[in-house]
């Protein structure tokens, strides 16, 4: 059973992998008198977004890499402190600010410092059962929410949703407990880490990051580009999942030993969840989410098997392609439980020799998917263009899983399982 300690360790993991989630994975927030009528600026907004996701990831990674070998805990939580009052100061620019000029730049800037916060806080979270577990739950509630809800309900800017961007009471809270948190560490000492071969480590995390960050953003806008106006064919979108499965696949060759196994399953979850429908908010469903999440996280920590998270986003995927054909009060409720359980189960499974592995894994979550390319009725993702059929996001989804899963195979042959290691 968990001690008070690590109690507030969760809840401080959890405000504040919430808080960097919907930083790299949602717009920035701007104040109710905001001009932002042009549609020149609300373009502006919506493509900075899946850049600012690659870019906050990067930096995520970046700032694990360096806070890994540090053996005072109290610093990385400082570090952590430290992005998330970044955080709270922009957000209270963007709420003073008038004009929308700056939306792209602070949007760019949100995603900065919470890849700071992101990366220091997963160094400090993943080493402790409970504390992982919070900082796990955080993951899963702000991907389950960006996946399900609508960041903009149109592409007109009259209607573009000024209330989905970080709740600043989140950020607040946030800043409050790791300011605790660093107190409350700053005697620790951790062990170093064992050491490594020279060329062994650290940066081939950071590449593997580029490499994969790079690659997903320029084939999502890529296909984008193509489906801009017009019909998209057969082959554009089978590039485009080439590349990503290739990208993956690279990534997960860069990382030490099955660490790579993390990356590979978050492309096929974060593909399966495109493949889903949006609602205008999670209301009540969101205690559902939470209870779900915690449940599948343990599951996952327990029983961990990353082919039963590719068998689960396969269950996604032929549900988004079939979802036309069920009840329209049963079919968005059942696609929200059965992401949220996936994504939990993922999230618990993550194995790492390499914490900074985790970090990558993890984020990756959060990167651009080529789906948000694909027009539906039924995701509200601004594309210009007119929608295909309900059941192609779902086929193309199938089609991602069943390539990681293709690629993991190929990872474990060759790299044999380890022994049991400690993360590092």
């Amino acid at each position: 059973m968990p001690k008070i300690g690590d109690g507030l360790d969760a809840v401080t993991a959890f405000a504040g992998a919430a808080a960097a989630g919907m930083s790299l994975f949602l717009p920035f927030t701007f104040g109710d008198d905001s001009s932002i009528d042009s549609p020149y600026r609300v373009t502006s907004l919506i493509n900075s977004v899946p850049r600012a996701a690659a870019l906050g990831l990067i930096v995520a990674v970046v700032v694990a890499v360096l806070a890994r070998p540090i053996t005072r805990p109290g610093l990385v939580w400082l570090a952590a402190t430290a992005g998330a009052l970044a955080l709270a100061i922009n957000y209270a620019v963007g709420e003073a600010m008038i004009s929308a000029d700056v939306l792209t730049t602070q949007n760019y800037i949100d995603s900065l410092f919470g890849g700071v916060l992101f990366g220091a806080l997963c160094i400090c979270a993943w080493r402790m059962r409970w504390s992982a577990v919070g900082f796990g739950l955080g993951i899963v509630v702000v991907f389950v929410y960006g996946e399900v809800v609508a960041v903009f309900t149109s592409n007109a800017s009259a209607t573009a949703d000024k209330a989905v961007h970080t709740p600043f009471w989140l950020v607040g809270a946030a800043v409050v407990l790791l300011a605790v948190n660093t107190v409350r560490h700053r005697h620790g000492i951790m062990l170093p880490a064992v050491p490594r071969m020279a060329a062994d480590l650290p940066i081939t995390p950071i590449i593997a990051t580029t490499v994969l960050s790079l690659s997903l953003l320029i084939a999502t806008e890529w296909l984008g580009r193509e489906f801009d106006g017009r019909k998209g064919n057969f082959w554009q979108i089978a590039i485009a999942v080439i590349v990503t499965l290739v990208a993956a696949f690279v990534a997960a060759l860069l990382l030490p030993g099955r660490d790579g196994t993390g990356v590979l399953l978050a492309v096929s979850v974060a593909a399966a969840a495109d493949s889903l429908g949006d609602s205008t908010n999670l209301g009540w469903h969101l205690l559902l989410v939470l209870v779900i999440g915690v449940l599948a996280i343990l599951a996952g920590l327990r029983w961990a098997t990353p082919w039963g998270v590719l068998l689960g986003a396969g269950a996604v995927c032929a549900f988004a392609a079939l979802a036309e054909y069920l009840p329209l009060p049963f079919e968005w409720p059942a696609g929200v439980m059965l992401l949220t359980w996936v994504t939990g189960f993922a999230v618990g499974s993550t194995r790492v020799t390499y914490l900074p592995s985790a970090m990558l894994g993890l984020g990756a979550l959060f990167l651009p998917s080529i789906l948000w390319s694909i027009p539906t009725g039924k995701r509200h993702w601004p594309t210009g263009s007119d929608a295909v059929a309900e059941r192609v996001p779902g086929q193309v989804a199938l089609a991602i899983t069943l390539g990681a899963a293709a690629g993991l195979a190929v990872l474990y042959q060759l790299r044999p399982a380890p022994a049991r290691v400690p993360q590092q």
